[in-house]
């Protein structure tokens, strides 16, 4: 089979790295031996920051290290038992504890500032000959996964190719099919119901409304929301379904903000909602839109509602 990791691909990368990161750690401990210096490579991060500017808290050292605060406690911990470092609370806060080198790490910091020139000099020669643009390319990539995570880039891939757009009479009967269908899995459908999604056009259209669906790559409309006109500068979020078979692709996300979007374009200052409780999926995402509960609601027309929510534009 060869090498199942190189066999997964990108999915993989994740497990490439930590692969990397061992056979790195393990090899670069023969090197401490081989220098005599008497120290872990686990915590070169933090004896490496501290050589620059000293002396410094453990969550400073988290921050410009990028590791979690957990594991620089943790690796502080292990160095102040080797006695390579001393601390002193902060002048400026005396829970705040500052992490400097020890008389023993700064006698050694000469031959470890020797080690760490070579072993650049030799890494470098190293990847100058396979991968010149390595470390350049790998500062992309912690820059993109510093800027969304893995899951976002996932969802952000998933919705490329479906396309919102605007309603016209031809999908009247999808318009109907996927909000009747996620109505009655969860409830029953009302006269309401039956009023706005048989006739968009009189219910929403012509009475200064929006109706946006979503188009999969295929040309199959699988998603809906409607921006229906309450006045001058509200409207009312209702009719949001998607399809069960393009479901966990963000479209119900991409719906939300085209409709915010398509609000804002109109002058509206207010999106006003109203759902269920046990919807907790549709919850949370009008939350991430930035909806807030109304703390004083309203009489609604459909008998399933238990909670509305308004967002100020």
């Amino acid at each position: 089979m060869g090498d199942v990791l190189q066999l997964a691909g990108a999915a993989a990368l994740g497990s490439r790295f930590r692969r990397l990161s061992e056979k790195l750690v393990a090899q670069a401990s023969e090197v401490y031996r081989a220098y005599n210096v008497p120290m872990e490579p686990s915590w070169f991060p933090v004896m490496y920051s501290l050589m620059q500017e000293s002396p410094l808290s453990v969550s400073t050292i988290a921050e410009i290290t990028g590791q979690s605060h957990p594991f620089v406690s943790k690796t502080t911990a292990q160095m102040k038992n080797a006695g390579l470092l001393v601390t002193r609370p902060s002048e400026q806060d005396k829970r705040v504890q500052l992490l400097s080198l020890s008389d023993k790490a700064l006698t050694m910091q000469p031959v470890l500032e020797q080690q760490i020139a070579d072993i650049g000099s030799a890494l470098n020669s190293a990847l100058n000959d396979v991968a010149p643009d390595f470390l350049e390319q790998l500062g992309a990539v912690e820059t993109l996964l510093s800027q969304t995570s893995l899951l976002g880039l996932i969802k952000q891939k998933a919705t490329r190719g479906f396309r919102v757009i605007d309603y016209s009479p031809e999908h009247r009967d999808a318009f109907y099919q996927l909000n009747k269908h996620w109505i009655e899995r969860y409830f029953t459908m009302e006269s309401s119901d039956h009023a706005s999604l048989g006739d968009p056009e009189n219910y929403i259209l012509k009475k200064g409304g929006h109706v946006l669906l979503v188009q999969n790559p295929d040309g199959d409309i699988c998603g809906t929301v409607a921006l229906i006109a309450m006045d001058d500068d509200c409207y009312e979020l209702a009719k949001m379904a998607v399809a069960d078979s393009e479901q966990g692709q963000g479209l119900g996300a991409l719906l939300g903000e085209a409709a915010i979007q398509k609000a804002c374009d109109t002058g509206a200052k207010k999106l006003y909602l109203e759902s269920n409780r046990k919807l907790a999926p549709a919850i949370s995402l009008y939350r991430k839109l930035g909806f807030k509960e109304v703390d004083k609601p309203t009489p609604s027309p459909y008998a399933r509602c238990d909670i509305q929510m308004l967002l100020m534009l």
